[in-house]
């Protein structure tokens, strides 16, 4: 994972999988819509996940996400979408690359469950899938103004929240 701060460089992350060591990569570019009151709203402008072994250049997995479609884009593709240097059996050379396979907005949250579940890294607390359905109900509390969807567990609770006085 590769972490930049305004004023340093990226850091670097490994996750031990059960596939091997892995680098994970997680990136957005946010933007804001001003608000009254002086107040403003964050949006996603684009937002980049990637997985891919350490040994390796290229991602095996990339969700990606661009707002707006950039001018003189070839085909109107999904918005929100998976590609990767994974083969496909559809023809000679055929790969998710060759596609923007659609997915719906895609989290933070979404990936690192992802990693837990799907990939067998070791969670930091017995309490993962509690904290990250905390942290998703927060996201989509406090950054969209649509109706919250359920949690990506399936599982309702209330989460806990600190109250500003």
């Amino acid at each position: 994972m590769n972490i930049a701060f305004r004023r340093g460089g990226p850091l670097r992350a490994s996750l031990a999988t059960r596939f091997g060591n892995m680098a994970p990569y997680i990136g957005q570019v946010l933007g804001f819509e001003d608000r009254t009151g002086g107040r403003v709203r964050l949006i996603t402008v684009e937002y980049k996940y990637t997985l891919g072994f350490e040994a390796s250049d290229e991602p095996l997995l990339r969700w990606e996400y661009v707002r707006t479609r950039p001018d003189g884009a070839r085909r109107p593709w999904c918005r929100h979408h998976l590609q990767g240097g994974v083969t496909l059996p559809l023809g000679d050379g055929v790969t998710l690359n060759d596609f923007h396979l659609p997915t719906g907005y895609v989290t933070i949250e979404d990936i690192i469950r992802f990693c837990i579940v799907d990939l067998g890294v070791a969670p930091l607390s017995e309490e993962w899938n509690t904290i990250l359905d905390e942290s998703y109900e927060q996201f989509k509390r406090g950054f969209v103004t649509a109706p919250t969807p359920m949690p990506p567990s399936g599982k309702k609770y209330r989460p806990k929240l600190k109250r500003r006085r």
